[in-house]
């Protein structure tokens, strides 16, 4: 990742004192406990991921466990990702003037919680319950950590920190998911989540140990982030993440099913499969930063031609077990890139708003409403038009994401 470039000073306004984004940086580079404290972030980041899209490898032996369809087992991610759309606004203004280091601290005790209650789950109602408190707490983590890791560090260094938090979402795809897959194919799906809990307290005590204090900068009003929507380059950025995740999700949250009854993948290779995924996933996460270097605006339009391709070669050649295997590079390539230019991108427009952890919340809200609404109609087309269908139904949304970006006045607008 480059320590200077044009897309660096962006992500957090042309000047500290204008953009109301960030505070005062230190002259020099950070230190190693800053860095330090900026990994506890990304761990943090990991832990939230990683329990969010557990049920996506785990989906068959948990719809046994509480006797339901994999569609409608399928409704764990659904309802989780709703209720971060629904909650991530109100909880972030309710939490807005807490100092962000105790923030984190309890955020990450309530992902210890409800991962700890999903591990003694034995009903639907029980498990669900279990993720809608992750869920609460994963809604205002979105909405502060990347905006914590900027300030922590000197302005030419934002990006870097943003793609160190955000490398924990790509690193949950490479380790988060294929190692609790195969926890749970071992040990049973209870334990994966019981690991989950473990490892939220870790990053609990972490926190506390090496993040600093950073009082609140954020308005504490919903009105900031209805303002933050009327604010054209937001809202189009909005729309453009919920096009683009909804047919993600559609595809991804149901992947275990498409590659053993579509592919011919035997169960026993699926969190193999998913660890090229991943690891695909962090090449992407820390390799955008060059190309977005250049221009955030042509980053984002290659990243989304090459996730249409993946989907593409999904829908052609589904059957066919190299093709099939090979599309999932480039698809956790483009994936994992996307939330470091959408971010950027957010960071950028909100130079305008002053109030980042405003935008960020729109930001959480479209993502994750883009789960809910993803996973939902896979749901649906698994259990009625079979897992075949997901690939090109994923495609299209991504292919309207893609026309918005390159006919909208704000994309254009982008260096």
């Amino acid at each position: 990742m480059p320590s200077s470039s044009p897309a660096t000073g962006t992500a957090t306004g042309n000047s500290r004192s204008s953009s109301g984004l960030c505070a005062t940086h230190p002259p020099k580079g950070a230190s190693v406990r800053t860095w330090l404290a900026i990994l506890a972030l990304a761990v943090g980041c990991f832990s939230f991921v990683s329990s969010e899209l557990l049920p996506v490898g785990l989906l068959g032996p948990i719809a046994d466990g509480i006797h339901l369809s994999v569609g409608m087992t399928g409704l764990l991610v659904t309802g989780f990702a709703l209720f971060v759309a629904l909650t991530a606004g109100p909880l972030t203004v309710l939490t807005a003037r807490f100092d962000r280091k105790w923030l984190m601290v309890a955020l990450m005790g309530i992902n210890l919680a409800g991962n700890a209650l999903a591990a003694s789950a034995n009903s639907f109602a029980m498990l669900l319950l279990a993720r809608l408190i992750v869920a609460a707490g994963i809604g205002i983590f979105w909405s502060i950590a990347t905006a914590m890791a900027i300030r922590l560090v000197p302005e030419h260094q934002a990006v870097k920190a943003t793609s160190v938090v955000l490398g924990g979402l790509a690193v949950a795809s490479v380790l988060g998911v294929p190692l609790g897959t195969f926890i749970g194919q071992s040990l049973g799906w209870h334990a994966a989540f019981l690991v989950l809990a473990g490892l939220s307290l870790l990053v609990c005590l972490w926190a506390w140990a090496l993040v600093p204090s950073l009082p609140s900068q954020g308005s504490a009003s919903l009105k900031a982030i209805a303002v933050a929507y009327r604010h054209g380059p937001i809202r189009f950025i909005f729309f453009a993440t919920s096009l683009v995740m909804t047919g993600n999700f559609l595809a991804y949250t149901y992947i275990t099913p498409y590659l053993q009854n579509v592919t011919g993948i035997a169960p026993s290779w699926i969190s193999s499969l998913l660890l090229v995924y991943g690891l695909a996933g962090v090449l992407g996460n820390f390799s955008i930063g060059r190309f977005m270097a250049r221009s955030l605006r042509a980053a984002l339009i290659g990243t989304l031609v090459v996730l249409i391709a993946s989907m593409a070669l999904l829908w052609a050649f589904g059957d066919v077990k190299p093709v099939a295997i090979a599309s999932l590079v480039p698809w956790g390539m483009s994936y994992a890139a996307l939330p470091v230019l959408l971010q950027t991108w957010v960071f950028r427009a909100a130079r305008q708003t002053g109030d980042s952890e405003a935008a960020l919340s729109l930001f959480v809200i479209a993502f994750n409403g883009a789960i809910a609404t993803g996973a939902l109609a896979g749901g649906l087309v698994v259990d009625t038009l079979g897992p075949k269908a997901l690939a090109p139904l994923a495609g299209m949304a991504m292919v309207l994401s893609l026309l918005l970006v390159m006919r909208s006045r704000h994309a254009r607008d982008l260096p």
